[in-house]
Formats: structure tokens, C-alpha cells, sequence
């Protein structure tokens, strides 16, 4: 039996510069990606795996700093087994290659860089197990990584008992967002039907299939290992698959993230529903989970004037909060319109009669907005 751990779109040298981060969480966040790299070594270690299997993007770019490049490297030569590196659509290779040269220099004899369209031979190292690696170019094609794969498996004859695994980068057609076509296109089909055991794909950044475990599944995405977004809303996965002699396949997600990127949507119109969301918050962790708030709805004049103070409490419970209540407004009641305009005037018999109807509370909200602007 094969043990491998398989992970792939750690995106190191992310710099987290489109949010509203402060440098301190930027940092953080960017340094957070390779301690995730160690941390998924030494778990693969502790669950006994052979192969340790990148299957791109690695680096978020091929111009990262090279100083990050030998420390990514030093990290992945402490493995014990054997590691396959695959350059995925971010940190594609080339020619005259700025990124991987220094990375093999650093990784040391007896691991792989997967950089050539031909079989990866692992049994001089005792592994009975070849690799077919659909190697990345560009950040772009219409045309993926793998078609030469089925001559080159007939070609070699190999013996039963030698596993033979797909490594690869690209979208997969019903799961990834690929709708021009540009990330080096795949079909479940195509992957199937190739004569491999296995295929372990990097590029779509959540698991497939998503569930804690699988048997006899042939085509596998583990997800990125550290969430990086308000778009990932997963907590960060890698995959321990075994391969039996027979082709047998099995694995198990494992969770290998830090933080969380939380999304709360909310429609809110009571104290009760105010309630509701703070209490999701206090579920929160103040030291690894990060919240974008969303709400919508109209609440009572106290409670929409003490929204700094609520919002404020809510942002303690997190790492950073991210807040959009341009959709919340204050409930315009009878008492209220009493208490802002004298009774009789014309904003006091307009407003009062939009709150009478009760038919149209925007209609309501926007005399009195431009009322209140009129008298200012």
C-alpha cells in the first residue's frame, strides 16, 4: 500500500493587498501560508505518507522573492519520503525560468520537481508507483496539460503491481469556474478513461468530493490548505490517500487551516434578530477567524443609534470585521416623525401619512431623508 499526502494551491507569496488589511493581519496572513507548508509536513509524516504531492501553485507567482522560494524548499527537503512538485498556472514554468532553479537547487537529490511532459519513476526509490504530470506553461490555455498521457502509459508496459498517478492543474468541466475555457480545460471523463489510477489535481481551491472520506473515487481536488478569502469558505484541506497493490483507492480529508473567512447576511428588524447575530459572533474565534457583516432590514430608533457600540463589540470577537450596513436603516415610527417636525407642518402631515398607509417603508425612509437634508 502508497500512503500520499496530497495538497496543492498554497499561492506562497500571497500579499493579501486587496482588502482592507492592516499591515500587521497582512503579515500575519502571508506568514500563516508557510507555516501551513510545515505544519502539512509534519502531518504527513505523523500519518506514515510515502509521496508528498503539490499539484501546483505552490507560489502565487513566478517572481516571488527567492529568499521564500529556499525556505519553501528547505521546508519540503525535511520530508522524509519523497516530494512532487508540480508547477501549476500561478507559478507556471519556462524557458529562461526565474523561480524553479533556485527551488531545486534547494530542495536537494531524491524529491521532484515535475516540470517535463514524461513519466516520473519512483521505483529506484522503493515505490512502486509512477507519475504522469500534466505540467503547466502559461497562466493561460485553452488546451490542457494531459493528452499525451494514455501514448506514454501504453509505451511503457508497466507491471501490475506499479501504481500509476496523474498529477495535473486545470479546471475540471461541471465543478471549476472556468467559463472561457482558459485554465487548462479537463473532463471527469477524459481523466477517467486514461488508464490511471488516480488523479490529483490542484487549481479549483475546494475539495472534491467534498466529504471527510471517499473510496474508490479516481479524480480528486483537496481544496487550498490555508483559506485566503471571503470566497473560501472552507477551513483549509489536504488529502491522505492509500493506493492499494490492486489499485484500490481510499482517502481522508484533513483539515490543515488556521483561520476562517466568515460571510454573515442578515436581514435584521428586532432586538431579537440583533440578538441572533451577535451571538453567531460570539461563536467566532478572536484569534483566527476573519468576518465580512452584511445587514439589511429597519430597525427601532435605540437600537439603530447604538450600532456603533453593538458593531464595535462584535468586531472584539474577531480577527478583523469587514461591515456593510448601507442597507440598514432606522424604523421611522409616528413618535419619531412627532418628535423631529411640528404637528400640522407639511413634513409632519407628508411623513404621517407614508407611516399611516404602512404600505411602503422606502417610500417612508426617503421623504424623510430628503426632508432631514432639506432642513439641514
Amino acid at each position: 500500500m502508497i500512503r500520499l499526502f496530497h495538497t496543492a494551491d498554497l499561492h506562497l507569496g500571497l500579499k493579501f493587498t486587496r482588502g482592507g488589511y492592516g499591515p500587521a493581519l497582512r503579515e500575519r496572513l502571508v506568514a500563516r501560508r508557510l507555516e501551513s507548508l510545515r505544519g502539512m509536513i509534519t502531518l504527513a509524516h505523523e500519518r506514515g505518507c510515502h509521496v508528498f504531492v503539490i499539484a501546483g501553485d505552490l507560489f502565487d507567482t513566478p517572481l516571488v522573492a527567492k529568499g521564500l522560494v529556499r525556505e519553501a524548499a528547505a521546508i519540503l527537503a525535511r520530508f522524509e519520503g519523497v516530494v512532487a512538485v508540480l508547477p501549476g498556472n500561478h507559478d507556471y514554468a519556462q524557458e529562461e525560468d526565474p523561480l524553479w532553479p533556485t527551488f531545486v537547487d534547494a530542495l536537494g537529490e531524491g524529491h521532484h520537481l515535475l516540470r517535463r511532459e514524461t513519466p516520473c519513476d519512483l521505483r529506484e526509490q522503493g515505490i512502486p508507483l509512477v507519475l504522469f504530470p500534466g505540467v503547466c506553461g502559461s497562466r493561460h490555455s485553452r488546451t490542457n496539460a494531459v493528452g499525451w498521457v494514455p501514448d506514454a502509459l501504453s509505451s511503457l508496459d508497466l507491471p501490475d503491481e506499479v501504481r500509476r498517478v496523474g498529477i495535473a492543474h486545470g479546471s475540471l468541466e461541471g465543478l471549476s469556474p472556468d467559463f472561457g475555457g482558459d485554465y487548462f480545460p479537463m473532463t471527469k471523463g477524459e481523466l477517467e478513461s486514461s488508464g490511471l489510477d488516480l488523479w490529483l489535481l490542484g487549481h479549483t481551491h475546494v475539495r472534491f468530493p467534498d466529504r471527510d472520506r471517499f473510496e474508490g473515487e479516481r479524480v480528486l481536488f483537496p481544496a487550498t490548505p490555508e483559506p485566503d478569502g471571503f470566497d473560501c469558505r472552507h477551513a483549509g484541506h489536504a488529502w491522505i490517500i492509500e493506493l492499494d497493490s490492486d489499485g484500490a483507492v481510499r482517502g481522508e480529508s484533513v483539515r490543515t487551516g488556521a483561520h476562517r473567512f466568515r460571510t454573515v447576511v442578515k436581514t435584521i428588524t428586532s432586538e431579537a434578530d440583533l440578538e441572533a447575530v451577535k451571538a453567531e459572533f460570539g461563536t467566532f474565534s478572536a484569534n483566527e477567524d476573519l468576518a465580512k457583516l452584511i445587514l439589511s432590514g429597519r430597525l427601532p430608533g435605540d437600537l439603530f443609534e447604538g450600532r456603533g457600540e453593538w458593531l464595535g463589540a462584535m468586531e472584539k470577537s474577531v480577527l478583523y470585521l469587514e461591515s456593510d450596513l448601507s442597507g440598514l436603516h432606522r424604523e421611522i415610527r409616528a413618535s419619531d416623525i412627532g418628535r423631529e417636525f411640528t404637528i400640522g407642518s407639511f413634513p409632519h402631515r407628508l411623513l404621517g401619512g407614508l407611516a399611516g398607509s404602512g404600505d411602503d417603508a422606502d417610500a417612508l425612509q426617503l421623504a424623510w431623508d430628503l426632508v432631514k437634508e432639506a432642513r439641514s
